[in-house]
């Protein structure tokens, strides 16, 4: 996986400068998809840089991508490995032109994530993670790692765009908050210790989670379906996740602090 994870976070970058050179333009490309989400060029865009990339990286590694066809689950499951991609995580926020969207890569061994890589253009900015080698952010050229915060004041990590009161009904605890967009990113900042906790709520692809659960759980958090139980990978014919929470110390004894609620995924 170390050979792996340069090249990837290369490839992350060069897609996200395939997304800045959209950024700007009048024509974004803007539709929406069948299931009612946005798409634009960038995604796109992202999605040729980073399914090329791996393939001249790894060409016997299969590549299942938020903006292509997934196959069905009856091929997919003998897949032992295979990259999991959200070309752009964040594409509200893209086209809104907050700034909070980010590259995702992933690398699913035995359906768990055991490397990732988030990289966020608008602040050059990456977070990176293998199994058992700790996680770090990169700004630039400078690298850190990175780890959850001890206990102190509750931090929830929020969406710019989602209502507090769809979150806040589960925890049991006074809390502060940090808003920013993407999943991903929010997974992120609850890894270098600037939160503590994000409940998401709604929609989303197991490609949201994927790299993120490999950085949080380096740097010593976990992330859980909304009841607890760990997330799956590729052991569905659906490729949806169910509402999640991230979580970073286990010293908060988060189940105590949140109530479990259900949304079932078919």
């Amino acid at each position: 996986m170390q050979s792996l994870l340069e090249p990837c976070i290369a490839l992350a970058q060069k897609a996200g400068q395939a997304i800045m050179d959209i950024y700007k333009q009048d024509d974004i490309g803007q539709q929406e998809k069948s299931d009612h989400t946005p798409v634009t060029k960038a995604d796109l865009a992202s999605n040729e840089v980073l399914v090329a990339g791996l393939q001249a990286i790894a060409p016997d590694i299969p590549i299942m991508s938020e903006e292509t066809p997934i196959p069905a689950l009856e091929k997919r499951r003998e897949w032992q490995r295979y990259w999991l991609l959200d070309p752009m995580d964040g594409t509200g926020e893209f086209i809104l032109q907050s700034g909070d969207f980010a590259v995702n890569i992933a690398l699913i061994e035995n359906n768990k994530p055991v490397l990732g890589v988030i990289f966020w253009p608008a602040k050059n900015t990456t977070y990176f993670a293998y199994a058992g080698f700790g996680a770090f952010k990169r700004v630039g050229e400078a690298q850190q790692q990175i780890s959850v915060a001890s206990p102190d004041n509750l931090t929830l990590a929020v969406s710019r765009r989602q209502k507090l009161e769809a979150v806040s009904q589960y925890l049991n605890s006074q809390f502060d908050t940090v808003a920013l967009g993407s999943c991903s990113l929010k997974a992120c900042i609850i890894a270098e210790g600037k939160a503590d906790c994000f409940l998401r709520i709604g929609p989303t692809g197991e490609w949201d989670t994927g790299a993120s659960q490999v950085i949080v759980e380096e740097a010593g958090g976990c992330i859980t379906d909304s009841e607890f139980n760990p997330l799956t990978y590729n052991q569905r014919e659906t490729t949806e996740n169910p509402d999640f929470i991230v979580m970073g110390h286990p010293d908060w004894q988060f189940q105590k602090l949140i109530t479990p609620h259900q949304r079932i995924v078919e």
